[in-house]
């Protein structure tokens, strides 16, 4: 049985478990819980069709991301009767320019040619954008597209652990270290050394330091992001849609009344963890020009996280440069919970020899890790 050694139990390590156990690999994920773990602390928003940004390989691997998750849903409830956080609600893009709007529903029709994952388009008014959305400023219209969802990190990483432990993946809670040994690169955790056949690397921000030890350096920089988890009292938010207003600003309604909104973007943070009073008032401020009533919510909770960047924000995907059984899947960035799922996907392909369906030449890990 071929052994494989997954570094990182975050979105992307362990969606990769729960893939390789179910192909009958014996698995090891070792990962410490390490504070500011990306997964824990991301909005969850599924939605990348509406996005402007105009890095095409980057939408491409976000569309297929968003095309994979309900099947990667699906096949997980078969498995666990877990939670998984993930919910189809649909996705309220906000603009009070009605040429704006106008742009916006024609970006999402044409783009629903290559992904009908989309699902409906819907240009609102703005009594209809309040319906959907009832803490809504009054200004804003909105498309809607009922294929955007919702995901909670920590919930389905706690379901993908559940499907990858019951075909057999072993979790060691410790800190791992690489170890160059003769031809061999070894994996030691809780004073045993374990030897692979092959190695997944999703470390997120803390990949440079692993990789150090075997003569490598990557060009992965953490980036702070602080988190408002807001409850709203006696309010049914169970079903209303992610909304995404023009900013960097995004707000992501739960069930009973749960609303997460941010989040902040700080390079200069790196691994600190504490949360500021600054950024929560940034956060609020924002986010209560397109909905006011996030003033007077009670703020129930900040997160704050560290997401993995490359210099030019472009992810890196595949074997290492220096070690062709050793794989990579990093700087996924603000989209990490968005792309997570499939990036492992692609990486277990990867593993079994077999072409992905997304060309992945533009995310080459020699862009960013070099020896």
């Amino acid at each position: 049985m071929e052994k494989i050694v997954i570094i990182g139990g975050g979105i992307v390590g362990m969606t990769a478990a729960y893939l390789l156990a179910k192909q009958q690999k014996e698995v090891i994920i070792i990962d410490k819980k390490e504070p500011g773990q990306a997964t824990l602390a991301a909005a969850g928003i599924v939605c990348p069709w509406l996005s402007k940004r105009r890095n095409k390989v980057w939408y491409e691997l976000a569309k297929d991301s968003a095309h994979y998750y309900p099947l990667l849903i699906q096949e997980l409830a078969q498995d666990t009767t877990r939670n998984t956080g993930y919910k189809m609600v649909g996705a309220l893009c906000l603009r009070e320019d009605e040429a704006k709007l106008d742009e916006l529903e024609q970006i999402a029709l044409s783009r629903r040619v290559e992904a009908p994952e989309i699902g409906e388009i819907k240009r609102l008014s703005k009594a209809e954008t309040k319906a959907k959305f009832p803490i809504v400023d009054e200004a804003f219209g909105a498309v809607f597209v009922s294929g955007g969802a919702r995901v909670d990190g920590k919930s389905l990483v706690l379901a993908l652990a559940d499907g990858a432990e019951k075909y057999g993946a072993k979790i060691i809670r410790a800190k791992a270290h690489l170890k160059q040994q003769g031809e061999s690169t070894v994996v030691i955790a809780e004073n045993q050394t374990i030897f692979a056949d092959k190695i997944i690397l999703a470390a997120g921000a803390w990949l440079p330091e692993l990789i150090q030890p075997i003569g490598l350096k990557a060009a992965i920089h953490p980036q702070k992001g602080q988190l408002l988890h807001l409850q709203l009292e006696d309010t049914d938010t169970n079903d209303w849609p992610v909304v995404l207003p023009p900013s960097a600003k995004s707000i992501v309604p739960f069930d009973d009344g749960r609303v997460i909104i941010g989040a902040t973007h700080e390079n200069e943070g790196g691994f600190d963890l504490e949360a500021t009073k600054a950024a929560t008032i940034e956060i609020i401020t924002e986010v209560a020009r397109f909905a006011p009533a996030v003033k007077n919510a009670k703020l129930a909770e900040i997160r704050v996280g560290t997401r993995p960047f490359t210099p030019d924000f472009t992810p890196v995907i595949g074997a290492l440069p220096t070690a062709k059984h050793i794989f990579v899947a990093n700087g996924l960035g603000s989209s990490g919970l968005t792309t997570g799922p499939y990036v492992a996907k692609i990486l277990v392909d990867l593993i079994q020899g077999k072409t992905p369906k997304t060309d992945i030449t533009g995310f080459d890990p020699n862009n960013a890790i070099t020896s």
